[in-house]
């Protein structure tokens, strides 16, 4: 029951790897007390795509000028938390996806999948936008910090941060937004 904050590209909510019920449809998750983050309805992607699972799903974009703006510079990217090239489904699913989660697709081959910590919940927090082909996404900054910062705030116990950054300064933002992530616990 730790809470996997994911600081990435968003998230498919339908993946079976956030699902909160077994094969059989039984619910395996129960609420999690104490939990204050929310899921936030945009675009494909209704407020109901949350559960005990995926325990909530945000979208960064002020730096971008928010949605009217990022719309017309990505109008193929989505303007809610729904995961556009997959990078932050993937990064989620590995490390908090649910155990025996059949694959599909070419993938099928490996047989079922497992996240490394797969009774812990996710909440997923899109603060990168990406290129129409979807090779690659990125963001600014601050709305990076804003999601780190928000995380945190929301009560995650860890954040999963598979984003490229600075090699030499422990004085740029998102660095200094995670040791005020380590100083809250």
């Amino acid at each position: 029951d730790i809470v996997i904050g994911i600081v990435d590209s968003g998230i498919w909510p339908e993946s079976g790897s956030f699902s909160d019920r077994d094969a059989n449809g039984k619910l395996v998750f129960q609420q999690l007390p104490g939990w204050h983050g929310k899921c936030t309805p945009g675009e494909n992607f209704n407020a109901s795509k949350c559960n005990q699972k995926l325990i909530g799903a945000q979208r960064f974009n002020a730096a971008w000028g928010g949605d009217a703006a990022l719309e017309a510079e990505r109008p193929w990217e989505f303007m809610s938390p729904r995961d556009y090239n997959g990078h932050g489904s993937h990064t989620a699913s590995t490390a908090g996806g649910r155990a025996n989660v059949p694959t599909t697709g070419p993938a099928a081959v490996f047989g079922e999948v497992n996240g490394m910590a797969p009774r812990a919940r996710i909440s997923a927090y899109k603060a990168l936008w990406s290129t129409q082909d979807g090779s690659t996404a990125s963001g600014f900054t601050s709305d990076l910090v804003a999601a780190i910062d928000t995380a945190v705030s929301d009560g995650v116990d860890v954040v999963n941060y598979s984003i490229s950054g600075t090699r030499t300064s422990f004085l740029e933002p998102v660095q200094v937004a995670f040791l005020f992530a380590a100083d809250a616990g």
